[in-house]
């Protein structure tokens, strides 16, 4: 068992790449209770399992950045966090001045311009996230330079190993790895406040 607890604030179970399934097309076995045991084995304590399509996803992030809805109603909202967040600092900051939180995953750290944009952010508004099946850490990726941990991986399906360009919500830990080396903290310790974010957040 791990040393680090995380709650994954967006991770999409319900997506069929976790049963096997892929553009319609069966191409292994349903493997989310391996995918599931995995992140607990790395330290996942909770999932807040989304879901979508497309074109949700791009009315909702659309709509998110307009800033002017939160701001016309932030009285009837009691909190709230931006999902897979890769704004600019000065976008970071005025979620910050809403009193919102701010939730990092793979495609949240993929420039240097995104590293840069996580420092400014005080560890007490920052979550963290996978949004597997997508957004894992690409070699590509400008925060994957900070990655210590990593997987039994296959490109083709095999029993017992993470998939081969599929995010799963064990990789959470390489997005702490990342936020922690970019930001110079201590692993554990942010872990901890990050943690301790969601459940004030969500739990309490």
């Amino acid at each position: 068992m791990s040393r680090f607890k995380f709650i994954d604030i967006g991770v999409n179970l319900t997506d069929p790449m976790f049963r096997g399934i892929y553009r319609g097309v069966q191409k292994h076995q349903d493997d989310l209770q391996d995918v599931i045991e995995r992140a607990i084995q790395t330290g996942v304590k909770k999932f807040m399992i989304t879901g979508g399509d497309l074109q949700d996803s791009k009315a909702a992030l659309n709509l998110a950045q307009t800033n002017d809805i939160m701001k016309r109603n932030r009285d009837r909202c009691v909190g709230g966090v931006v999902h897979s967040f890769d704004g600019t600092k000065e976008a970071a900051a005025a979620l910050i001045d809403l009193d919102l939180y701010i939730g990092f995953n793979g495609c949240s750290l993929k420039t240097e311009a995104n590293l840069e944009v996580l420092k400014s952010i005080p560890s007490e508004k920052l979550m963290i996230e996978t949004d597997a099946p997508w957004c894992g850490v690409k070699n590509t990726h400008a925060g994957s330079k900070y990655v210590k941990t990593s997987f039994p991986t296959k490109k083709k399906w095999e029993n017992g190993h993470c998939l081969k360009d599929r995010n799963e919500p064990c990789h959470i830990i390489q997005i702490l790895e990342i936020i922690s080396a970019v930001r110079d903290e201590d692993p554990l310790e942010l872990a901890n406040t990050l943690y301790n974010n969601t459940i004030k957040l969500f739990f309490s």
